[in-house]
């Protein structure tokens, strides 16, 4: 009688055994089903917003105490090119030494741009990867932004002596050809984009460059 009710008890062992395998092996499976899903959509999302160039005008326009990031380098920033104005410069192999600078900003939507792809998606994936998930770059870094026909500008001090180097260019030029028509006046500061007229966004002391990019 005892073997039998031993034999018993050995076989309920046994199935609940076999039934506690079953469930960790779905419990598993599931698991791994999960994380493959997650992955996926991980990898469907892009790892950073962009936006077109009047898509951040507007947001510059609407947001005051807006962060614009200019990730190129202080010549660029100061060059014949400009910038954005209210821009904040750090440059893209600064920028990981210097994000203690933007700390304030962590939880908060910017704007980033630069002037070559590499440093745009290198300047973002630093940023991404340290927490500043709501930074949104500007597809076409600066050159696309003053191809879309919004200015960009230079403090007044550079900007009279980039405007004297070139009228000093122009006065070369014109000692070796004929006398050309008097100059259009100089436009006043308003961004024009698509023939529509927009309120200007860079009052003095800074001034806009009209000088295109290279």
């Amino acid at each position: 009688m005892s073997v039998v009710v031993e034999h018993s008890q050995r076989k309920g062992l046994s199935r609940r055994g076999a039934r506690t395998a079953v469930i960790l092996l779905m419990a598993a499976a599931a698991a791994t089903q999960g994380c493959a899903m997650l992955r996926r959509r991980a990898a469907e999302r892009p790892p950073y917003r962009k936006v077109s160039p009047p898509i951040a005008y507007e947001i510059i326009r609407d947001t005051p105490g807006l962060l614009i990031l200019d990730l190129r380098s202080p010549q660029s920033f100061h060059g014949d090119t400009g910038h954005i104005y209210r821009a904040y410069n750090i440059p893209e192999d600064q920028l990981p030494f210097r994000l203690l600078e933007l700390s304030s900003f962590r939880e908060e939507t910017f704007l980033v741009y630069c002037d070559t792809p590499k440093c745009s998606e290198d300047g973002m994936a630093v940023l991404v990867s340290s927490g500043f998930e709501n930074a949104i770059l500007i597809e076409g870094g600066i050159d696309g932004w003053i191809k879309r026909g919004f200015r960009t500008v230079l403090p007044a001090e550079l900007a009279g002596k980039t405007q004297q180097a070139e009228r000093e260019e122009e006065e070369g030029d014109r000692e070796q050809s004929p006398p050309a028509a008097p100059t259009a006046v100089q436009p006043s500061l308003r961004q024009e984009t698509a023939g529509t007229t927009l309120p200007a966004i860079c009052p003095e002391p800074h001034v806009p460059v009209q000088k295109p990019p290279r």
